[in-house]
């Protein structure tokens, strides 16, 4: 019991004085808040496993920063497999026939119309990723944003896409 609440006042300190500072670090290198604020959540939630009451602030820190690291990793990981994951669901929302003139005319239609119903900015990412292939670094540097927030458009218009897409084929 004793040594329970020496953990969970360890890990409280810990929290305390490292949050502010591993939220930054996890935005800086995702760029998106919702995500860094989900990534330090998991950061601090696999600290109460690991912190002890003996363990040096200057220790926990390092783990911390380096547990931030790897879920930053992992969560990259995670993004490459949803990239092309919406790919190919893009490619069977629009693709989904034979390859006969009547039916590429009306594929290149569709996509049309749902290009037409997106604003500026989704039309672009998706033209840019689909039309021209370019990677997320590409358009990041096309777009004048970082290749993470890159990723983060594209998904977003993806999914704003398909919902047109659901819309128009009810």
């Amino acid at each position: 019991m004793v040594r329970e609440r020496a953990a969970s006042a360890a890990v409280r300190t810990a929290f305390q004085e490292n949050a502010a500072e591993i939220h930054r670090f996890i935005y800086a290198k995702v760029g998106n808040r919702a995500a860094a604020e989900d990534l330090t959540s998991v950061v601090f939630l696999k600290a109460v496993r690991w912190i002890a009451a003996d363990r040096s602030a200057d220790s926990i820190r390092a783990w911390l920063y380096a547990t931030a690291r790897t879920s930053i990793a992992d969560f990259w990981r995670a993004q490459a497999q949803d990239d092309q994951l919406t790919r190919e669901v893009a490619e069977r929302l629009l693709f989904c026939g034979s390859d006969s003139e009547q039916e590429v005319r009306r594929t290149r239609e569709r996509a049309e119309r749902i290009l037409a119903a997106l604003p500026e900015r989704d039309r672009e990412v998706l033209r840019l990723r689909f039309l021209h292939d370019l990677d997320s670094r590409r358009i990041a540097a096309a777009l004048g944003i970082t290749p993470g927030h890159a990723r983060v458009v594209q998904l977003r218009a993806l999914r704003r896409a398909a919902a047109v897409a659901e819309r128009s084929a009810a």
